[in-house]
């Protein structure tokens, strides 16, 4: 009760630049997914800084909901949720270099698809859990079909290893009637059986993301061989393979106005001059670029709101400053809240529809939304 009383008479540092975490629409999205077909359970991913919303945020969020694993990339993510004390199992799935697996014992699970790092799994990770990664056609990572007898033969031979998975990784979702879905689909199958026929029995079977899942003409395909999802692109509120509208973008991103100043006909703002003022107008200076994560491909062609009256982005935008049109904006003042990304599909505004206007994909401004950037959950 005294520190709350002292707190409330205590300054709190002001931050320019915040990124809003939504915690309902997080939730909202994984019942959803989870929901789609009960026989595929939710792996949720949260690599890449937890696809820009902060690993920890999406970690502590979503640990309630007793998944079988949080999917992560790298040996220093599945650390991260280490620290933060996360309990639901991890997977790493990303390559972890096997010089890096001899320190000490860790509690994680890992995607291999080399026999050295198994090696190393079962001389320094004794009981180490290994989902086994196939190759089922798109030519990344991963054992082919022709070598997996093999290789799953040998990895019997060490003893201190436990095979939990079997999993792939699709390069289409879109259609169920794509070829090159329908020939991973069949790769995944013989994959499959040749687990059988060795007689090894995992407790999962994954080959795709949320795309697949919320995708309905996908669904019944991907329920049919595997029973775990990885939930990537789905649980931050779009997708990949089809639009639907239960899906809640769980992110935005807001600033502040630090100067405003009157730009006459004629001048050119920015580098390089890329944009010429056509009459008198009001412009605000902003704080943040693209070293926060405002995709220069908006230059010129962003839209900010303020007081949800669209402002556009004026000139190229630079590394930690941004400039944009006032002056439709009723007595815009100094401090003033200006949303960068909204968390509203609709709006221009929106990640989605910046995506389009930059001809990228959500993951692309997402996940270069920097760390550094404050994020708080609402």
């Amino acid at each position: 009760m005294i520190d709350r009383f002292l707190n409330f008479f205590r300054k709190s540092y002001q931050t320019l630049n915040i990124i809003k975490v939504s915690r309902d629409n997080l939730l909202q999205n994984f019942n959803y997914v989870a929901a789609l077909d009960k026989k595929v359970k939710i792996a949720p991913v949260v690599k890449s800084n937890g696809y820009g919303h902060g690993i920890i945020n999406v970690a502590k969020i979503l640990d309630p909901k007793n998944t079988p694993y949080f999917c992560v990339d790298s040996l220093f993510e599945a650390y991260q949720l280490q620290k933060a004390k996360v309990k639901t199992p991890v997977l790493v799935i990303g390559y972890t270099n096997p010089e890096n697996l001899k320190f000490k014992k860790l509690p994680f699970s890992f995607a291999v698809f080399d026999l050295e790092t198994v090696k190393v799994l079962n001389k320094f990770q004794p009981n180490c859990g290994v989902h086994i990664f196939v190759d089922t056609g798109m030519r990344r990572e991963g054992v082919t079909i022709e070598e997996l007898p093999n290789f799953l033969n040998n990895i019997l031979k060490l003893p201190n290893v436990k095979i939990e998975g079997l999993m792939s990784h699709l390069a289409s979702s879109k259609s169920r009637t794509d070829p090159l879905f329908l020939a991973q689909i069949k790769q995944f199958k013989k994959a499959k059986e040749i687990f059988k026929k060795m007689k090894v029995h995992p407790k999962w079977f994954h080959i795709g993301a949320t795309g697949s899942l919320v995708n309905p003409e996908t669904r019944p395909i991907i329920a049919g061989v595997s029973n775990l999802a990885r939930a990537g692109l789905a649980l931050y509120g779009f997708s990949s393979s089809t639009f639907d509208e239960n899906l809640k973008p769980a992110l935005s991103l807001t600033s502040k106005i630090v100067q405003i100043k009157k730009v006459s006909k004629g001048e050119k703002l920015g580098y390089e001059g890329t944009f010429t003022a056509k009459k008198d107008t009001l412009v605000g200076v902003l704080p943040i670029g693209y070293y926060d994560g405002v995709d220069r491909r908006l230059s010129n062609k962003g839209i900010f709101l303020v007081d949800n009256i669209e402002c556009p982005v004026l000139g190229r935008v630079c590394m930690n400053i941004n400039i944009i049109n006032l002056k439709l904006v009723p007595n815009p003042k100094v401090g003033q809240e200006v949303i960068v990304y909204s968390g509203n599909p609709e709006d221009k505004n929106s990640i989605g529809n910046c995506a389009k206007r930059c001809k990228t994909i959500p993951y692309d401004l997402l996940v270069n939304l920097a760390e550094t950037t404050r994020r708080i959950v609402v």
